[in-house]
């Protein structure tokens, strides 16, 4: 009788087991991430720990643009060349024309010699090709990217600190929703860098 209580127990924590895994995988947007640093208002160059965590939220993809590519009213594009270190690959940015007129670019004597603080709310998506963007009938469209500048987490940030956190989307050429957690901490990882090469995690300059 203990031996098939046991075996009970075990069946059940194993189906507990699975039941939240699967909770867990339906759920790939909702992860906690950690800003890499903190920007304060009277010196933007210097960089401090970030002692917050936020939440990565799913986003319905923004209408962008037309079905043959052209941006819509109050959107802009800029080509990105190369893509993730591969020259067969480039991609088109997307931009809202009133978010970057918003961005706060200041001088720096360091490198880089300027940062680009984007706004809260600011929306960017990134369609990635297999081959020359520029060219449509060269390239084939891989993946839709999108970043979302979040408000700042904690009303301590609020007050002394430049927002910094971002939420990460992403879509296969049919806008279907396609992040998983693996390429969610991948996107954070990589765009964390650009928090040091251009003051925010956003790499392209907008120069």
């Amino acid at each position: 009788m203990k031996k098939k209580i046991n075996y009970f127990c075990l069946g059940l924590i194993l189906i507990c087991f699975l039941l939240a895994a699967m909770v867990g995988d339906t759920a790939d947007s909702d992860w906690l991430l950690k800003p890499p640093g903190l920007r304060p208002f009277s010196e933007p160059a210097t960089v401090i720990p970030a002692t917050h965590h936020y939440l990565n939220q799913k986003l319905e993809l923004p209408q962008y643009r037309s079905a043959s590519g052209t941006p819509r009213a109050g959107w802009s594009r800029e080509f990105i060349k190369t893509r993730r270190f591969s020259s067969d690959q480039s991609a088109w940015i997307f931009y809202r024309q009133s978010d970057l007129k918003r961005t706060k670019v200041i001088k720096n004597a360091g490198m880089p010699d300027s940062l680009r603080i984007w706004p809260v709310g600011a929306t960017l998506i990134l369609e990635g090709y297999k081959g020359d963007a520029s060219r449509a009938v060269d390239a084939r469209l891989l993946e839709i990217e999108v970043m979302t500048k979040l408000a700042p987490a904690t009303i301590f940030a609020t007050e002394a600190f430049f927002p910094v956190d971002w939420n990460y989307a992403r879509y296969t050429p049919n806008g279907t929703w396609s992040l998983s957690r693996k390429k969610l901490i991948e996107c954070h990882q990589c765009h964390s860098i650009a928090f040091r090469l251009t003051g925010d995690l956003i790499f392209t300059p907008f120069r």
